[in-house]
């Protein structure tokens, strides 16, 4: 086991390949993990989704991974990582329940690190929540891997979430944050905020071009396929999409992945189409049945911050790409292709179509030294710099 030792908070291991778990499946191989399945910082509604969401957490928090776990067979079965999920409540306040949450979370969080013989590990945090880690196992290092601008996301106790983030960045060490605002706005007391990109893996989405990938099934039928890959929530900006399809039934709109609630109720018609979410590995099979991948995220404050992951996976996969001019997306144009109305989608897209269907190599320069390798690797470097009290670059990687 090679130092330093991690204690992550973050979603739930293995439920989807958010960037925190592409990092550690590659600091995982060298590096004692400790894994914590946190909750949310969503209340849950009363609706049929977030009850079974809510029955899924009761039985991870009431099963084996109550106590810490290696993840089983599979691909993460070599990694040294371990998962727990201590029983939580899904509420943030009042004051008691974050109190008997964070009493929870350091009996159960604390008790598996002393089992795996964890010493003065580096605390790891994607939520604000992850505050309640600080000092864990002897630990004198606290990192806010920050992903989202959480007191701007939608149904979040917004007031609850700033406080947390507030408390967050007094006594965290470093902040590495994947957006130059949220680096920006997120500053700690002490240490410094970095600018850590998202990362990809450039050889697997590449594959979306070659001859030999299929396209996933159930997408083509004969005409054009604008796709979206990933979670489809209030981010979307569902007037253009719905303008688009409008203005063009002759191009098919099809949404693969998951939805964060029930779609929005207007994106409807004979040429707007849900398909349920692949895995990580068929990603290359949906992105070879697109003929465009879309961004079409709505401009706003949360979207201000976001850079989105799934963008680097449409850059590496050579599909032509058309987006809204989010800041972090509008610095890869013109090999995005920019447009933030229906109309001007449709003449982009157009011009997409016109043009050559794989952009690998004019957008092999943009992805050198982008890999989730290289970004393991920086991560590590920044987190034993906070460790050890070094400085650390603010704007190292551009």
């Amino acid at each position: 086991m090679a130092e330093p030792s991690f204690i992550v908070f973050g979603d739930d291991w293995g439920a989807h390949p958010s960037s925190v778990q592409h990092l550690f499946k590659r600091l995982a191989r060298t590096h004692r993990t400790l894994w914590v399945n946190t909750l949310g910082l969503r209340p849950p509604r009363l609706d049929r989704r977030d009850a079974a969401r809510v029955v899924r957490k009761l039985r991870a928090m009431l099963g084996p991974r109550a106590e810490a776990s290696a993840p089983g067979p599979g691909p993460d079965r070599d990694l040294d990582l371990h998962v727990v999920a201590p029983p939580m409540l899904p509420w943030m306040r009042p004051a008691p329940l974050r109190l008997a949450n964070r009493e929870s979370v350091r009996f159960v969080v604390g008790r598996a690190a002393a089992r795996l013989g964890l010493r003065d590990p580096v605390v790891v945090t994607t939520v604000p929540n992850g505050v309640d880690g600080r000092g864990l196992a002897g630990s004198r290092c606290l990192v806010y891997y920050c992903v989202d601008d959480f007191t701007n996301w939608p149904g979040v106790d917004r007031a609850a979430a700033a406080s947390l983030e507030r408390e967050l960045l007094d006594t965290c060490d470093a902040v590495l944050a994947t957006s130059q605002n949220l680096a920006d706005t997120r500053r700690p007391r002490r240490g410094a905020a970095t600018l850590l990109p998202h990362g990809v893996d450039v050889e697997h989405l590449a594959t979306a071009c070659d001859p030999g990938t299929p396209a996933l099934a159930g997408v083509r039928r004969g005409r054009p396929v604008l796709g979206y890959l990933g979670l489809v929530d209030a981010r979307l900006d569902v007037e253009l999409v719905m303008g688009v399809a409008r203005a063009r039934p002759d191009w098919d709109l099809v949404f693969v992945g998951p939805t964060d609630t029930a779609p929005d109720p207007r994106l409807r018609g004979d040429n707007v189409r849900f398909v349920p979410a692949v895995s990580y590995g068929r990603l290359p099979e949906a992105l070879a049945a697109f003929d465009v991948a879309m961004l079409p995220y709505v401009k706003s404050e949360l979207t201000r911050s976001i850079n989105p992951l799934k963008l680097r996976e449409y850059l590496a996969s050579g599909r032509p790409i058309v987006a809204t001019s989010l800041p972090e997306v509008a610095r890869y144009a013109p090999e995005v292709r920019l447009a933030d109305t229906a109309a001007d989608t449709v003449t982009a897209v157009a011009a997409a179509l016109a043009g050559p269907s794989d952009r690998r190599a004019a957008r092999a320069p943009l992805l050198v030294g982008e890999t989730w390798d290289d970004r393991a690797r920086t991560f590590l470097d920044r987190c034993l710099a906070a460790r050890d009290g070094a400085p650390a670059t603010p704007r190292d990687p551009a």
